[in-house]
């Protein structure tokens, strides 16, 4: 059997090499269908099953304060202190470490200009928890861990020690000035490490109960056979202990445990599980393209498989030869999409979520064992597909007849009419439903690009800033600060606007809080509406361009002290008072002792990233009557230059240092680019989907024009008799079209079924906008049909220009 083989594939060789044109044409489709997957596959492996740098990663999870709102969903957010140590306290039997970690953004002094870096505030045990050691030096100790920052230490990552001192080695016992504190480093992070939040150094930090100012990312390591049920107790003992804690004391308290891969990535990983299922449908028409293509070389080789069987060829034999040059072709299909890989890794990589480059050094998709094995799996399945369909096509065929007959008026007979018929409704339902998911992939990103941001982000800048906690430690500093940098700032050239805000509306991050209103109390004491919360300075309606819709804006009069009051936004004030004009209604914090706030203004609804998928209900407040809550710490600047933004980046620099050397302003972004930037991962998801759409109606077409050359020189003697017998060129057109046209129609109604089943499950992975809708349906039917139609319409006029004589003839 193996000799046999072996000979049925060196003479699936030597057939390819007479016919290379279609040799290269099938191996071109199934190599853009085999890259096209392995390519999407990468990225998914990438993604969904490479390892994380953690060893133990399945027992690493992430723990999270959370309340059920009145909308019955979990709101999570991050831990207090108080919440922290309550966990270890109380937790021990679930988990043997846990670690604490904030983000910070401090200034690194005793270079030529000061320079904003990422910090991480973390307690000891990183290396117990996470199972990460430094590669130089050591990790940070439970006595550090005491004394907090006044240990003076510090770990670096491997990025910031080869860069500032030539190498991890020479890094350890050196000393840096961050902010106004000197630490000494004492240990490097392995190399491409900067878990979390891209941070370049790590610093003790001591966890005080009473310190209501500072939230913190909270990793555990599970207990070693531990089980899920365990955990949910532990969490439960640890709730309740917390009711004693104002944060605590609120219906629907709880701690929420996820696994760090599920934390990581969340929602990020479903946009490429819909390209993935998008992308395998233009794989299966692939694959039935060309076992057409096989078909219809099968049909003109009717009289060599008929002397085959005459001089004693088993069946058996038949479909080996058939499989062998099936084979043949997709290992040269097999090697183009491998090739077609390397190609398209670029844009696969654009999809992985940046937690995983910009923190875990998992930039770039490799092409491992699995995607290999991938690739190999593809390529004989879509073989066998390719391969045994114009087998099943040919082994039954009648070898008297094949003989008696000429080349060109072969015919295939029922069972291969029925083949034929079969192949051609098959590829125009799945070409359907790849069009139908590339329209809702490239409908998301419409929708996205084109959604009301509330806001004009051209000519708008944002620059963040982080004042020194030690230098401006209270609001009154911290207020005063921010307005001498706004009104020296907008003394620089080319700025029409500045103001500052608390939260960039494109950067993803939020602040929310829970509010109350005389109604809402009085039909339930315990009822919240969880919120966004902004301070703002005076002004930053007009630089950002939003519409006030009613009331007034925030004045200097609006500062501590005075009367407090707030701005709400337009679905605020619907949720709130419907029907009722907000004005001079009063709101206030959940927390307990909050003032209470009157509203003075309705602002138009702004988009969120962090909201992508409308706008949420939002609350702004004076910056200066709230400059002592944890949200004041960091501000954007917003500046407006109806020119070039980024022109003015440097000036803004300058003047913000003549208010203070030690501000390090940092990450400048004009909003316009940064919004472009911010979708860029849909956008080369609507791009990859536009070409594998129109690669897939061009592979219809042709599986349609071939099926149609392949009827009409079968029919040629017919035609020929038609039009001898008085029959004219448009009935013998009417004629060769209307079967194929019969089968496209049914193939369009089994594509529009299969549609709408799998997208509400790919519009799902994307969105909350649906399944397929009336408009995308019916342009995928029409592309579909009008390919076709063109198709079927160059054999069709060939068949109405038979010559009778010559048919006859023949």
């Amino acid at each position: 059997m193996l000799t046999a083989f072996i000979q049925d594939l060196k003479y699936a060789l030597r057939v390819m090499r007479r016919s290379p044109r279609d040799t290269i044409i099938a191996a071109a489709i199934l190599g853009l269908g085999i890259g096209a997957n392995t390519a999407m596959f990468s990225a998914v492996n990438h993604v969904l099953w490479r390892p994380f740098p953690f060893p133990d990663e399945q027992r690493l999870v992430r723990l999270r304060e959370q309340i059920v709102g009145n909308d019955g969903n979990p709101h999570p957010f991050n831990m207090s202190s108080r919440a922290i140590l309550t966990v270890r306290e109380h937790a021990t039997d679930a988990f043997d470490d846990v670690v604490a970690m904030r983000g910070e953004d401090m200034t690194l002094l005793g270079q030529e200009l000061p320079e904003r870096v990422s910090v991480v505030l973390q307690t000891s045990g990183f290396e117990h928890t996470l199972r990460v050691q430094p590669v130089a030096g050591r990790a940070l100790t439970a006595d550090e861990e005491r004394l907090g920052i006044d240990a003076a230490v510090a770990l670096v990552s491997d990025a910031q020690a080869n860069t500032r001192f030539g190498g991890a080695a020479r890094a350890l016992g050196q000393r840096v000035q961050l902010d106004d504190r000197t630490f000494t480093i004492v240990g490097v992070m392995p190399p491409q490490y900067a878990f979390p939040y891209e941070a370049q150094f790590w610093i003790p930090w001591r966890l005080d109960p009473q310190d209501r100012v500072r939230d913190f990312a909270v990793w555990a390591h599970t207990r070693a056979g531990v089980t899920r049920t365990q955990i949910d107790d532990a969490m439960t003992r640890v709730a309740a202990q917390m009711k004693s804690d104002p944060r605590g004391d609120v219906p629907g308290y709880g701690i929420e445990v996820r696994t760090i891969r599920d934390n990581l990535l969340g929602d990020q990983q479903r946009p490429l599980l819909a390209l993935t299922e998008i992308v395998g449908f233009m794989l299966l028409i692939a694959a039935v393209n060309v076992a057409t293509l096989l078909l219809a070389r099968s049909v003109a080789r009717q009289r060599e498989f008929a002397i085959r069987v005459a001089l004693g060829q088993s069946k058996a034999r038949h479909i080996s030869q058939l499989v062998a040059e099936s084979l043949a072709l997709a290992g040269v299909g097999c090697i183009a999409g491998l090739l077609l890989t390397t190609w398209l890794g670029p844009l696969t990589s654009a999809l992985v979520p940046t937690v995983l480059s910009g923190q875990l050094g998992l930039a770039t998709p490799t092409t491992d064992w699995r995607v290999a094995m991938f690739a190999v799996a593809v390529s004989l399945i879509s073989a066998i597909v390719a391969g045994m369909i114009p087998a099943f096509g040919s082994w039954r065929s009648n070898p008297v007849v094949a003989l008696a007959s000429s080349g060109r008026s072969t015919t295939t007979g029922r069972r291969g009419r029925f083949l034929f018929n079969a192949l051609v409704v098959a590829e125009t339902a799945l070409t359907l439903v790849l069009l139908a998911g590339a329209g809702l992939i490239i409908r998301n990103f419409v929708r996205l690009q084109t959604q009301p941001l509330g806001f004009n982000a051209s000519g708008l800048l944002a620059i963040e800033l982080t004042p020194s906690s030690t230098a401006y430690p209270d609001a009154a500093r911290r207020s005063a600060l921010l307005h001498r940098v706004i009104d020296e700032v907008s003394t620089t050239p080319g700025v029409s606007h500045v103001a500052a805000t608390t939260v960039n509306p494109l950067g993803g991050g939020t602040w929310s809080s829970f509010v109350v209103t005389d109604a809402t109390l009085a039909q339930n004491p315990h009822s919240t509406i969880g919120i966004n919360l902004r301070l703002i300075t005076p002004g930053l309606f007009d630089t950002m361009g939003v519409r006030l819709l009613r009331g007034r804006t925030f004045t200097s009069n609006d500062r501590a002290g005075t009367e407090r009051v707030a701005i709400i936004s337009d679905l605020l004030a619907k949720r709130l008072w419907p029907g009722e004009d907000p004005i001079g209604k009063r709101v206030r914090s959940a927390s307990q002792g909050s003032p209470w706030m009157t509203v003075v203004g309705v602002a138009a609804n702004v988009s969120d990233a962090h909201d992508p998928d409308a706008p949420r209900e939002t609350w702004y407040l004076p910056f200066d009557q709230n400059a002592e809550s944890r949200a004041a710490a960091h501000v954007y600047l917003m500046i407006r230059d109806g020119n070039a933004p980024l022109s003015v980046v440097t000036g803004v620099q300058r003047a913000i240092a003549r208010v203070d050397k030690t501000l390090a302003p940092y990450n400048p972004v004009a909003m316009d680019i940064y919004f472009s930037t911010s979708i860029a991962r849909e956008r080369v998801s609507a791009t990859m989907m536009l070409g594998f759409a129109a690669f897939g109606l061009m592979l219809a077409a042709l599986g349609v024009y071939g099926v149609m050359a392949v009827t009409v020189s079968q029919r040629t003697t017919e035609f020929g008799i038609r039009l001898a017998l008085g029959a004219s060129a448009s009935d013998i057109m009417s004629l060769a079209i209307s079967r194929s046209v019969a089968m496209i129609g049914i193939g369009v109604g089994i594509g529009i079924a299969i549609a709408i089943a799998l997208n509400r499950i790919v519009a799902h992975l994307l969105t909350d906008i649906g399944g397929v809708d009336v408009v995308t349906l019916a342009t995928a039917a029409g592309l579909i049909v009008g390919a076709a139609v063109v198709a079927c319409l160059m054999p069709a006029m060939r068949a109405a220009r038979v010559d009778p004589a010559s048919a006859l003839k023949a």
